[in-house]
């Protein structure tokens, strides 16, 4: 056996194979195996030329295949020549090496060896599908396995001597630059060459083949079809969807579910351009094979990366712009989409024009993608109000004028953002729907969700629940809180997350750090209609339902809301005449007790002298029941009632929220049950809250002026529909932010801080903040005095102006009415007479009429001619059908435009009415008669008659 001699791996003169003293027969062994390295290469450079001569045949009949070109494959028969090139050069090197330092039997072992990992390596390689790519690999390969053999083979102890190392170290260099780098360098040097050949020809192909896939602009719709109406609004559905293979097996279960509910004409799958050669090659032949067996596929001339989203919306906007819709709607195939209640609203909705909506978002941070294309391009610190990219809807001219702006297109990466960005300017505002939800969470009602791509065959469970009538959620594990939703029972509080939401705007940041927020213009809702039956039931038959009442659009001035939760026995006098005050001054007032504890018959003595008052009986069920909450804040807390009842101010904020929603949904006055009235509004129409004074210092912070100013809310009188009382209730009573311990948090101080930030744009909508002595002549420290006795109580009661005096009940109610005092007088001079078993006619025996010269612009004092106040004109006690007549001696009697005329009253109730609702007018000539007059009042019954006389005094002021 020879030893080995540390022989270098190249010498400047290498030795023949011939003279390596081998027998004539391993000489053969070894000069087969030798010339069986070249084999993957030649067989691979055949391969390769067959192919490119068959090119054409192989890609006939497939227009969006762009596949392999002629230069490709020649491109890789020259990395196929230098694969060949390095194997015969290693294998030729390792060959020496062996048969120097090794039997000939040992070293052909060796030599096999290579050529089995050799040819396995190649034969792997294989199975890339481009040429390129297989040949560029096992060149990697051989150019590894040749710098390895380099290094190891010329360390210095496989040589004799040291002048042999060093030289060796130039040979090596050499050879690297001579074997590896210059054949490498030249080969590289002709694929740059030809794949930049190739590119304009790529993107001409590209955009040749995308023309002859494009479907057809024009969506049908069968008039002969006994479900087409022309009259309903006709939809067209964008479904963005993607070259990859999970986007083709998300689309699949599309159609298999929730495409089910949309006609196929009706919707369109939207590609962009593929996002590569290697992925038209892989997967165009599917694609073309897809759009043939199902015809709803559209390739757009966009780009089909994430990134590049908004172009592919937008070049599919302009496609759709040639088909006829009256509504787009845009979301994507991971999304899972009721379009069967969707296209049910959009039915009752109609045609509507500049009309938008989605999940939206206000006054948000631009996102990472976006932040610098807002900064730069459009410089705005955050985006305009836009909708969740889930789902949204447009109406056919809003997509037009995106389609049809003529100013430079720039876009980001969210489409959504984007729609707002190129719409803003415009008057179009989207509609808020928080059914449109754009992550994984689940709520019966959603009218989409997204699914992750992991779970995709979700959609059949929810398709299949959904119709079956069944719980869409049912078999689902999502417990996150979607959000705009109550969230109570959830493990995830959207709230958390610096969120909040209005119902109606949509979803904001709750801090904003750095940037101030502007009070927004908009200060009414605009109510949903009912629909008893559908959206709304009765709670009183044909008086009071879930959403509104007979008497909230008309005549909402009529509807007075008053609360008790106390004991019925708690029920004092002082409360009975609260009631009565309400129906001296206006006897058609229909008045709605809201209690948990007195009986529907507790004013059955009232509703019998005619009288309108019902007992509308509330708990936690109810209330929830009737979906007596703003949104899912409040909706969370009147959930968590057991949480909060036992709290000792539970019943005063209870009765805080409960006048909030009366107002809002119904509209008409609230009044606490301490407020007593002294005469009515002299303006049916005005719209007002009245002001005290805080002796709290600490209250500052948020009272409205330096004076301390504040807004009680013990009475107030709205129209339905006032933003205010939603979004502070929403604030206030959010279950998130609630704080049972603060008596005041949820009353003065919410109203007052809210009416402080927004002032000026409620005040411009007509929202009336009256001097203090209107409704609070006397301060809740000052109130009491009101009860002691007072021998200028008459002179007091009279010269008064206010409209009410609120006894602040939770100063006075321990404290006695005493006789004498201001509220004894009151409650003589003004009394139904409740516990009379006859009737009499109570009225002024003077009256002073004041002839203004103008009009004031904030009517306060009562209007001229309505006896009104301590002047009303009144029957006391039970009475039965009688007969009312009036004479005037100069002046004229007028209800309305008309004339009087004596009427017969079947009713305590309709008798005061009737008595109610005439004005005196003097004469044309206020000296006739020496700026006097008389008014004869008389009541006839069938046991007697009652007439008193009032003496009228015309005085100009």
């Amino acid at each position: 056996m020879s030893m080995p001699t540390g022989l270098p791996s190249f010498q400047l003169k290498a030795l023949p194979l011939s003279n390596q003293h081998v027998s004539k027969q391993s000489n053969t062994v070894i000069l087969v195996l030798h010339l069986l390295s070249l084999s993957p290469a030649i067989v691979g450079f055949f391969y390769n030329v067959k192919a490119s001569r068959h090119l054409l045949e192989k890609n006939s009949g497939s227009p969006l295949v762009l596949g392999t070109s002629w230069t490709d494959y020649w491109i890789a028969n020259l990395w196929c020549l230098l694969a060949g090139y390095w194997s015969w050069i290693i294998t030729t090197s390792m060959m020496r090496r062996w048969m120097y330092h090794y039997e000939i039997t040992n070293a052909i072992v060796r030599l096999i060896t290579l050529m089995v990992i050799h040819w396995s390596i190649s034969a792997f390689l294989q199975n890339l599908a481009n040429p390129i790519t297989q040949w560029i690999s096992a060149c990697s390969v051989l150019l590894v396995g040749n710098c390895l053999k380099l290094a190891f083979a010329s360390h210095p102890k496989y040589s004799k001597e040291k002048h042999m190392a060093s030289g060796l170290q130039l040979n090596f260099q050499s050879t690297i630059v001579r074997v590896l780098v210059l054949p490498l360098f030249a080969v590289t040097c002709c694929t740059l060459w030809a794949t930049l050949s190739q590119v304009g020809t790529l993107e001409y192909t590209s955009s040749g083949l995308l023309q002859q896939v494009q479907l057809d602009t024009t969506l049908h719709y069968d008039a002969s079809s006994s479900s087409y109406d022309a009259l309903e609004p006709r939809p067209l559905v964008l479904i963005l969807s993607s070259w990859e293979e999970s986007a083709r097996e998300r689309r699949q279960v599309l159609r298999q579910s929730t495409l089910q509910w949309l006609p196929k004409e009706t919707y369109r799958f939207v590609l962009g351009k593929p996002p590569s050669a290697s992925a038209q090659m892989k997967r165009g032949p599917s694609v073309v094979q897809e759009s043939q067996m199902f015809h709803d596929m559209l390739i757009v001339p966009a780009s089909d990366k994430t990134a590049d989203k908004s172009a592919k919306v937008l070049e599919a906007m302009r496609w759709a712009s040639t088909a006829q819709y009256d509504y787009l709607i845009k979301t994507e195939d991971d999304v899972f989409v009721r379009w069967d209640s969707l296209l049910s609203d959009l039915k009752a909705l109609g045609k509507k024009t500049e009309y938008w909506r989605g999940l939206v978002y206000r006054n948000m941070l631009p996102s990472e993608g976006t932040q610098s294309s807002m900064a730069y391009d459009y410089a705005m610190p955050v985006l305009p109000v836009y909708t969740s990219g889930a789902l949204y809807v447009i109406s056919r001219d809003v997509a037009d004028l995106v389609t049809n702006l003529k100013t430079h297109m720039r876009t980001v990466a969210n489409d959504n953002e984007n729609i707002a960005v190129w719409l803003f300017g415009h008057s179009v505002v989207p509609v808020h729907d928080p059914r449109m939800q754009a992550t994984s969470v689940c709520e019966q009602d959603l009218l989409s969700l997204r699914v992750p791509h992991k779970d995709i065959h979700t959609m059949a469970t929810l398709y299949t629940n959904a119709v079956a009538g069944q719980d869409m959620c049912k078999e689902l594990t999502h417990t996150q809180c979607a959000v705009c939703y109550p969230c109570h029972g959830k493990s995830d509080d959207w709230r958390q997350y610096n969120l909040e939401c209005d119902p109606i705007k949509g979803i904001t940041l709750h801090k904003t750090p750095g940037i101030t927020r502007m009070a927004d213009t908009t200060v009414k809702d605009v109510l949903a209609p009912s629909r008893l039956g559908e959206n709304d039931a009765w709670i009183i038959p044909n008086v009071l339902s879930q959403r509104t009442s007979v008497y909230s659009e008309k005549d909402w001035d009529l509807i007075y809301w008053v609360c008790w939760t106390s004991e019925p026995s708690t029920f004092t006098d002082r409360h009975w005449r609260a009631l009565e005050l309400i129906w001296i001054h206006e006897p058609r007032a229909v008045v709605f007790m809201i209690s948990n504890t007195l009986s529907t018959t507790f004013f059955k003595d009232y509703i019998a002298r005619g009288y309108q008052i019902h007992v509308v009986h509330i708990d936690k069920d109810s209330l929830l029941n009737w979906h007596w909450y703003f949104g899912p804040g409040t909706h969370d807390w009147l959930r968590d009632w057991d949480k909060w009842e036992h709290e000792h101010f539970f019943y005063w904020h209870l009765t805080d929220y409960v006048r909030l929603y009366l107002l809002y949904s119904y509209g008409g006055t609230y009044m606490d049950m301490d407020a007593l009235w002294l005469r009515a509004p002299p303006d049916a129409s005005l719209e007002f809250i009245g002001s005290d004074y805080s002796s709290v210092g600490s209250d500052r912070e948020w009272s409205l002026d330096e004076k301390n100013l504040y807004l009680p809310q013990g009475l107030m009188r709205f129209k339905r529909g006032w933003t205010l009382f939603r979004e502070m209730a929403e604030s206030a009573f959010s279950s998130y932010a609630y704080d049972p311990k603060c008596f005041n948090c949820h009353g003065p101080k919410a109203i007052t801080s809210y009416v402080k930030d927004h002032r000026a744009v409620l005040e411009a909508a007509k929202f009336t903040i009256l001097p203090r002595h209107i409704l609070y002549p006397a301060s809740y420290l000052e109130i009491y005095k009101y009860l002691l006795p007072n021998p200028n109580a008459e002179k007091e009661l009279e010269a008064l102006t206010s409209w009410n005096i609120h006894l602040f009940g939770k100063m006075t109610n321990a404290l006695e009415i005493q006789k004498g005092s201001v509220i004894d007088l009151l409650f003589k001079r003004l009394d139904l007479g409740r516990s009379m078993k006859t009737w009499r006619l109570v009225g002024p025996s003077r009256y002073v009429y004041h002839v203004h010269p103008t009009a004031e612009t904030l009517p306060l004092q009562p209007v001229p001619g309505r006896l009104q106040g301590l002047d009303s004109v009144y029957v006391q006690g039970r009475v039965g059908q009688v007969r009312i007549e009036l004479d005037i001696a100069h002046g004229e009697l007028q209800v309305g435009p008309q004339p009087w005329k004596d009427l017969t009253a079947n009713s305590q109730q309709e008798a005061n009415q009737y008595l109610n609702q005439w004005v005196y007018v003097p004469p044309k000539d206020p000296k006739a008669g020496g700026g006097k007059d008389q008014l004869t009042v008389r009541v006839v019954s069938a046991e007697k008659t009652q007439e008193i006389k009032v003496e009228i005094s015309i005085v100009s002021l």
